[in-house]
């Protein structure tokens, strides 16, 4: 069995529990958390792999990078894939997990960036509006780009505008230098 089945499989027996548990959002949160914690820290894939740390020491790690919080069913959870010496394959699961309750509870991401800071009215706006369009829940995450110099780039899901004065400047030029 490959990585990616193994760890669809993890993935897919936690979220039917954690839904039978009425507890589905709950996880989510835990394993976005330690999703981030995976990007953010590379050094925690090393300790997980490493033989060296042992069980309980990973199963603080594990607990840490899920959140402040996390809730008994992830902790049950990390239990069980540590037991079967699965760790390595924790990035995947949670991967898995969070795009299975999205599917589920009909969730886009949306990244909106800008140049300046945008007011909250104007984020709740899209919002609003994106909601209406799509019919899906909004998962918002806006990003300070000065680099953009001004406009903004959005990426819904797989679908990206940019309408950033920087790629527009960057075209000019391309047309010229190509025109000359």
């Amino acid at each position: 069995m490959d990585i990616g089945t193994i760890s669809s499989r993890y993935a897919k027996a936690l979220f039917s529990l954690a839904k039978d548990k009425e507890q589905e959002s709950r996880v989510y949160d835990d394993m976005k958390m330690l999703a981030d914690s995976f990007s953010m820290e590379p050094e925690l894939r090393g300790a997980l792999s490493n033989p060296i740390v042992s069980v309980p020491e990973k199963v603080k790690l594990l607990t840490a990078a899920g959140g402040i919080e996390v809730c008994e069913l992830y902790t049950r959870f990390i239990n069980l894939v540590l037991a079967h010496k699965r760790e390595t394959l924790l990035p995947f699961i949670a991967y898995i997990y969070i795009h299975l309750y999205r599917k589920e509870k009909k969730i886009t991401r949306v990244r909106f960036d800008t140049a300046v800071a945008v007011d909250d009215a104007v984020k709740s706006h899209l919002q609003d509006k994106l909601r209406k369009e799509t019919g899906c829940t909004i998962e918002f995450s806006g990003h300070v780009e000065p680099e953009l110099i001004g406009g903004f780039r959005l990426r819904i899901g797989n679908y990206r505008i940019d309408a950033s004065y920087a790629t527009q400047l960057r075209d000019i030029r391309t047309g010229l230098l190509e025109n000359r």
